[in-house]
């Protein structure tokens, strides 16, 4: 049976900091401090894979949405390898844009796949 959810939060903190991040060399330290070289990011619309992918799909969102941040909503919850909760988009002091949820799978303390669910 696996220990307390700490490590997991590490994580996810660390996780939701990255896709917050500016470009830059702070982004690229913690996506590969974050992700597995091979992580998986499957998205609605697209599939991604290993540190490019993430950084693209991180470009892509901030973009699209600039001056927005995520936000987690509700509680975490785990299942052996398995780590999801909700989240919101939208300007830091604003109205959510967006909402969906994270559902993150984490081998060797590091994220291995990201799936991405927008709410509609």
């Amino acid at each position: 049976m696996r220990g307390p959810a700490l490590p997991f939060e590490n994580i996810i903190v660390a996780h939701l900091n990255a896709w917050n991040s500016p470009s830059g060399s702070a982004r690229e330290q913690a996506i590969a401090e974050v992700y597995s070289p091979d992580v998986f990011v499957g998205e609605p619309a697209d599939a991604l894979t290993g540190h490019e992918g993430v950084e693209a799909a991180i470009a892509a969102l901030q973009a699209q949405l600039p001056e927005t941040v995520i936000t987690r909503t509700g509680p975490t919850q785990t299942s052996q390898d398995l780590v999801t909760y909700a989240w919101t988009l939208g300007p830091a002091n604003g109205p959510a844009l967006a909402s969906g949820r994270d559902v993150l799978i984490i081998h060797n303390e590091k994220v291995s796949s990201l799936y991405v669910i927008i709410d509609e």
